[in-house]
């Protein structure tokens, strides 16, 4: 979920980024999907190493030039109406054929406070100061993945737009729109791809991967069977996780203000209530005046009200069904799916992962595969999230999606 705990721990090793402009407007007679797309950069095997410094234990995965698509597309927002959301397509420069990969990134905060806001980190902005982009997903596409990344509603065209944090079926039905745009614009550019198709993400991407690959198979299971999927630190056990945070006794260790996003999303999808039914004051004057990241408080017996502590606690109370409605940690997956959590992350708990492990597990699943982490005192706890991000993307593509396993 805290991508900037992920940024920080990623080394930020590159020259310049290269904006290279082509046409505005390249929307071809006959596109069902795609309706703009643009060429903002070709990125060279030789510069990609640069951003790796030269590192000779990435260099043997940097094996093409990179082509990098802005695309835009119609999908649906929580409310149904459609809007033109935005995303990156990755395109390795190969003579044979490229595995099709949708990447699913992780929290990008937004706020009315630039120092905060990380609009500009979006997929389509291809910025160095996201390293899960500029980074890691550059170098999927240069060992020959084809990457479909959706900015996410609220994030690049839509970047006025409230973003729905963590809600499963916008989640799943915008990634899969850009997985079609994609699909359609390399065909269009006369890319050979495999009959493969792989998920990945990390944190929220975590959560969004998850949320894909369930909305896949239960709707489309046929146009795109999932080869495999890779889930890290994903938040999949919503009522488990409201439990955990809103009963929470003292201080969290960490700030409350990504799951009072997550809460402001639910309310508005779902409720309408509004933030001072939730919070206490100053709180909710804190949170209304200056956004989710200006709360001063990380304790949820301080923050939160007895009337909402209530309903949590309430198995029929309307939040709770909301929670519920977002679970997906329970559920029959076909595809094989591999979890990767840190035992001691403590912004998105590890239960997480070993719920949806042993939930799916029990429901027959066809191979759900858990990697659990763990870190000895060398790494401070609120660096875990973030150390467990950096494992997560070279082990997925050095062994998981190698040899599936």
């Amino acid at each position: 979920m805290q991508a900037k705990k992920f940024l920080q721990l990623l080394p930020f090793l590159f020259l310049s980024l290269l904006w290279i402009s082509c046409s505005d407007d390249n929307v071809e007679p006959g596109f069902d999907h795609v309706l703009s797309y643009e060429l903002v950069e070709t990125i060279s095997k030789g510069e990609i190493n640069q951003r790796f410094n030269n590192d000779p234990l990435v260099s043997g995965f940097i094996n093409f030039d990179v082509e990098a698509y802005k695309v835009t597309y119609l999908t649906p927002n929580y409310d149904g109406t459609e809007v033109e959301a935005s995303g990156l397509v990755l395109i390795p420069q190969v003579e044979g054929a490229v595995k099709l990969t949708s990447f699913q990134h992780s929290t990008l905060a937004k706020s009315n406070d630039p120092q905060i806001d990380q609009e500009h980190r979006a997929p389509s902005y291809l910025s160095s100061e996201n390293a899960e982009i500029y980074l890691s997903a550059v170098l999927y596409a240069s060992n020959g993945y084809l990457i479909s990344s959706a900015d996410y509603i609220g994030y690049g065209s839509t970047s006025e737009m409230f973003h729905p944090y963590e809600h499963a079926q916008t989640a799943a039905t915008t990634c899969f729109d850009m997985l079609l745009a994609t699909k359609e614009l390399a065909e269009s550019l006369s890319v050979n791809m495999t009959d493969e198709l792989f998920l990945i993400g990390y944190s929220q991407g975590g959560n969004s991967t998850m949320a894909l690959h369930k909305y896949i198979e239960e709707n489309h299971a046929a146009e795109f069977p999932i080869t495999r999927s890779a889930m890290g630190a994903g938040a999949y056990h919503k009522s488990a996780v409201g439990d955990y945070i809103f009963n929470f006794q003292g201080d969290l260790g960490f700030s409350i203000s990504l799951y009072l996003w997550v809460l402001d999303s639910y309310d508005r999808i779902y409720l309408q209530k509004g933030i001072p039914y939730y919070l206490n004051e100053p709180y909710a004057s804190e949170v209304v005046d200056n956004g989710y990241f200006a709360i001063s408080s990380s304790n949820p017996q301080e923050v939160f009200t007895d009337t909402f502590i209530d309903d949590i606690n309430d198995p029929n109370s309307d939040f709770r069904d909301a929670l519920a409605d977002n679970d997906i940690h329970d559920w029959k997956a076909i595809a094989p799916i591999k979890l990767y959590h840190s035992l001691e992350d403590k912004l998105v708990p590890y239960f997480n992962s070993a719920d949806a492990f042993d939930n799916m597990t029990d429901k027959g699943s066809t191979e759900i595969l858990l990697e659990t982490y763990t870190y000895n005192s060398s790494v401070e706890p609120d660096a875990i999230h973030g150390a467990g991000g950096a494992r997560f993307f070279s082990d997925v593509i050095s062994v998981y999606f190698k040899y599936g396993i």
